[in-house]
């Protein structure tokens, strides 16, 4: 079949086409991500060491950055399902380079970055990041069979996780040689590189359904967050997004401030000790059928949440910057990364089974924006008890118990005994 010069080879499952473009999307998110991570371990880095900042003013950077993420989050789902999504990726990635770009050029023009950039490029990119993961997630919920879904999303997650580990390993010895605007510089032109490659994705988007009047903003968004509540099995999952985003957002806010001033560690030590992470992840990737086969979609989503929270609360048990904690601190990498990736390829699997192409946009918006909800309520949480050291290590215990609570619960849930995706009942306008 030919599609605007493209010629699509249908095989059983994903043709070859569609093959090409996860490639293609694999490796924009490869660039993109390797940047990304470097700037994750080098704003905060640059803050602390190169600012001197607070606890307090830590959680103030992430807090902006999800505010604004929050508030985007439903905008762009309602755009994104009205949208190509291709150009919203593109559109995303450009405006990412331009607002980093300018930390290197700030520091370049005056000699140093202030706090208040850094929180404004912060809450302007995170924004950016989130329509740029709402879009993705969507595009390939559209473009990959339901049945391969879950393969694929573990591949493209697998791959995120290998760009995590040169990413946050290149941080640490770029914010030590070259500083931390110059590390965030690298991260502006990876962007640019994934704009790049996205362009050349050719398989046609599916066609959304138009509507013959268009509401508001406003109407559509709570439409979203209504059709999504109003099926049953995505419930649990959407409280699982929020058990995760105050997981991550207490570790956001804590561990940072926890590695560098009361164990002691330098900057590249943290950048190779977080890298390690990648490692998990793409392992993760590479497992993910695998184990969700040997304990069934439901297990797999119930026990990788346990087993996320556990690797947390190891982090304040590191006695200080010793093999012993080093080791602690490498298992958390480990246990954590890895199994965030098999819940995360499960649970947007489920989605894209249950969820109509038309509504993609704003049910991942609904969830990206309970996940940031989550984020920002732990680092809020992580910024009141988190201005000492022992402040710190109960932060961290606390998203632990986030983590853990949530798979336990949804382990008791219709949810958790699921064996196979494809017993759940399918969107009826998907083709399978």
């Amino acid at each position: 079949m030919k599609k605007r010069g493209v010629v699509v080879v249908q095989r059983a499952g994903v043709s070859t086409a569609v093959r090409r473009d996860v490639r293609i999307l694999m490796a924009a998110q490869s660039a993109s991500t390797f940047g990304s991570f470097i700037t994750r371990a080098a704003l905060p880095l640059l803050a602390i060491i190169g600012l001197g900042i607070s606890a307090e003013e830590a959680a103030i950077i992430a807090g902006v950055d999800l505010i604004a993420a929050t508030l985007a989050s439903q905008i762009a789902g309602v755009w994104i399902d009205r949208l190509p999504r291709r150009p919203v990726m593109i559109a995303a990635d450009l405006l990412r380079a331009l607002l980093l770009a300018s930390i290197p050029l700030a520091a370049f023009m005056t000699g140093g970055v202030s706090l208040l950039h850094l929180i404004l490029v912060s809450a302007a990119s995170g924004a950016c990041s989130t329509a740029f993961d709402i879009a993705e997630r969507s595009y390939l919920a559209g473009l990959v069979p339901t049945p391969d879904l879950r393969s694929v999303l573990a591949k493209v997650l697998g791959i995120r996780g290998a760009a995590e580990f040169f990413g946050f390993g290149a941080a640490g010895l770029l914010v030590g040689s070259i500083g931390g605007p110059a590390a965030i510089g690298v991260d502006a032109l990876t962007y640019v590189a994934s704009a790049l490659l996205l362009t050349a994705l050719r398989v046609r988007e599916p066609r959304l359904s138009k509507a013959t009047t268009r509401q508001s903003f406003l109407v559509e968004a709570e439409e979203g967050l209504q059709r999504t509540w109003a099926i049953p099995i995505l419930r649990p999952l959407i409280a699982s997004s929020a058990a995760i985003g105050i997981y991550f957002g207490l570790f956001r806010s804590a561990y940072m401030i926890y590695v560098v001033r009361t164990l002691g560690l330098s900057p590249e030590a943290v950048g190779f000790i977080i890298a390690s992470g990648g490692i998990a992840s793409f392992a993760g990737g590479l497992l993910t059928e695998r184990i969700s086969l040997a304990l069934g979609t439901g297990r797999a989503i119930s026990v990788s949440l346990v087993i996320v929270g556990i690797g947390l609360a190891l982090v304040p048990l590191a006695p200080g910057a010793s093999l012993t904690g080093i080791v602690l601190l490498v298992a958390h990498q480990f246990l954590s990364d890895g199994f965030e990736t098999v819940w995360e390829a499960n649970q947007g699997a489920i989605r894209g089974r249950v969820l109509p192409d038309a509504l993609q946009g704003r049910a991942n918006a609904a969830f990206e924006g309970v996940s940031l909800l989550g984020r920002l309520t732990g680092i809020v949480a992580g910024g009141l008890i988190g201005g000492s050291a022992a402040g710190s290590g109960a932060a961290l215990y606390l998203g632990a118990a986030a983590s853990i609570a949530a798979g336990v619960v949804i382990g008791l849930t219709k949810l958790g005994r699921v064996q196979k995706i494809s017993e759940l009942p399918r969107a009826l306008d998907r083709v399978a």
